[in-house]
């Protein structure tokens, strides 16, 4: 299987300005059968997406099996012109703002990856798609002892962007919940400082069914490294609760 080149003159069309080399180094990854993909080609294609040079599919977006919209990219054909999108650029450009995931050659049938918002959300915060998560064991329940110390503010900016805020509320506005309320909530678990996302979306609030129902949807816009508990608003909580 030989390697593709994008490097010919005049390949990319007016748009987005990648980088082409890391285009090649992707499309021989992408050669490489899905039961042979390890740790070791995972960093590599992490290593290279955000800044390589892709095309677009047919129609730009489409809607996932599990109901979000995404962004279709797609290796180029060779050595033929192409409008150039660029997955660290689009981030910032217009995906925030829109609340859509990416997926790459999802035209295989079986994608080569797929880029949930929140990981696209964690990218324009840390500058990474994937954050490692604090080395603690949350118990099924949980539970704040009368004298523990608990910091409760609002989330910053470089926790939540505005934007994403925004996408969130319409999402759950579009589920009939028309006050969803957030904090953020630091917690000392052992040597590690956990911050939480608190939500007001408690059973009692939006019904059990609801909730749990809530519960993959909420996550897919949020990075993967996030905690996320629900508070009655109304409890000790209830002066650090502001609109979402």
């Amino acid at each position: 299987m030989g390697l593709f080149n994008f490097r010919k003159k005049g390949v990319e069309k007016e748009g987005y300005q990648g980088d082409l080399e890391k285009t090649t180094a992707l499309a021989a990854l992408f050669e490489v059968a899905g039961t042979a993909r390890d740790a070791t080609w995972e960093k590599k294609f992490l290593a290279d997406a955000a800044e390589a040079s892709f095309a677009c599919g047919d129609p730009q977006i489409i809607q996932g099996p599990d109901g979000f919209p995404y962004f279709q990219l797609q290796i180029p054909v060779p050595n033929q012109p192409f409008q150039c999108y660029v997955v660290q650029h689009m981030v910032s450009d217009f995906i925030l703002d829109r609340g859509i995931g990416v997926v790459i050659n999802a035209q295989k049938g079986q994608p080569d990856w797929v880029f949930t918002y929140g990981d696209l959300v964690n990218f324009a915060i840390k500058g990474e798609f994937y954050t490692a998560s604090p080395a603690v064991q949350l118990p099924q329940q949980e539970v704040i002892q009368q004298q523990e110390e608990v910091l409760v503010g609002q989330p910053s900016e470089e926790f939540l962007p505005m934007p994403t805020r925004g996408i969130i509320r319409q999402f759950l506005e579009q589920q009939g919940i028309r006050d969803p309320k957030i904090a953020l909530m630091s917690r000392q678990y052992g040597e590690e400082v956990l911050q939480e996302l608190v939500t007001n979306l408690t059973p009692e609030k939006v019904g059990p069914q609801l909730f749990e129902a809530l519960q993959t949807p909420m996550r897919w816009f949020l990075p993967r490294h996030y905690s996320m508990v629900a508070m009655d608003e109304n409890g000790s909580f209830s002066d650090h609760f502001e609109p979402l």
